[in-house]
């Protein structure tokens, strides 16, 4: 479905997932969400601008309703 579909690439422009549903089922909340998240890594991404990857420690998923990662250990700088 994707290309690269193994990396995790922000900007990826045909992004024909279905997190908040599709046609009449589409989450109420969908646009709030997206507008939530990008205004969270701005102000990550301003707080903290030298932040990097702890490459010598796991990122933990979780599984379930909710997926994706429930830990990614960084170092702040």
């Amino acid at each position: 479905m994707f290309e690269r579909a193994d990396e995790f690439v922000i900007d990826r422009r045909v992004n024909r997932h279905a997190a908040f549903g599709l046609g009449v089922h589409r989450c109420l909340g969908s646009n709030h969400g997206r507008m939530a998240l990008l205004v969270a890594l701005q102000e990550w991404i301003d707080a903290f601008p030298g932040y990097t990857l702890d490459d010598g420690a796991p990122v933990t998923w979780g599984n379930g309703q909710v997926r994706g990662p429930r830990s990614v250990p960084v170092w702040l700088r």
